[in-house]
Parts: C-alpha cells; sequence; structure tokens
C-alpha cells in the first residue's frame, strides 16, 4: 500500500494543490483511479488510506496545502468539529463520574493540539 499512497500523494500535489483545487475523495477516485485496471484497493481500504496523507479537507473536499492560510484554516475547521466532541465527552462523564472518576485525570491527547 505503500507505493499506492505515494501514488495518490503526487496525484495530489500535481493537481489539487491549494484549496482552490479540492476534490471530494469520490470525485478523486473516479477522475483519478477508477480507470486505471490495476487499482487494487476496497473503498474502506482507500478511506484508511486518504486518512494517512498529508492533505487537508474543508467543505468542498480535500487538497495538498500550499499556503500557512490553508493549514490554519483545517485547524480552526477541525477545531470546530472536536469541541462539540469532546462537549458531548464530557456530559457522559458526568453522568457516569462514578465509572471513571475524577475526569482531569484522564488524557484525551498528550500536549496541546488545539
Amino acid at each position: 500500500m505503500r507505493g499506492f499512497k505515494e501514488s495518490i500523494l503526487r496525484i495530489y500535489k500535481q493537481y489539487h494543490s491549494g484549496k482552490e483545487n479540492a476534490i471530494t475523495r469520490a470525485e478523486f477516485k473516479l477522475k483519478h483511479l477508477w480507470p486505471l485496471e490495476w487499482y487494487p484497493y476496497s473503498d474502506r481500504q482507500f478511506r484508511q488510506l486518504y486518512s494517512q496523507l498529508p492533505i487537508v479537507t474543508c467543505s468542498k473536499g480535500g487538497y495538498y496545502p500550499i499556503r500557512r492560510e490553508e493549514i490554519l484554516e483545517y485547524r480552526d475547521y477541525l477545531r470546530k468539529k472536536a469541541i462539540p466532541l469532546f462537549s458531548r465527552f464530557k456530559r457522559v462523564c458526568d453522568a457516569h463520574s462514578g465509572l471513571i472518576g475524577d475526569i482531569k485525570q484522564m488524557e484525551l491527547f498528550k500536549g496541546d493540539v488545539l
């Protein structure tokens, strides 16, 4: 899968660099992969590979970032998605405090990722 991952990244760098060239995963597969007879991966395997690439996503799809602003936008995009998830997690922990003890002792991430 390693060589295939490098090929996918090469395609992103060449054709989908910058937010203006974002493409959905489905469009990417139709445009770049399905015509290839050698495409050996299921959709699930492709999603797994896709998640390992150094590309960013936005409402228009994924792209290879080429500007600092794109990475900062991606950080903010992820933050907006993550904060509601952490709020939900806290509600569950508060409701089941007897099961987990002190939530402050639980580490979700090492270091400051947000």
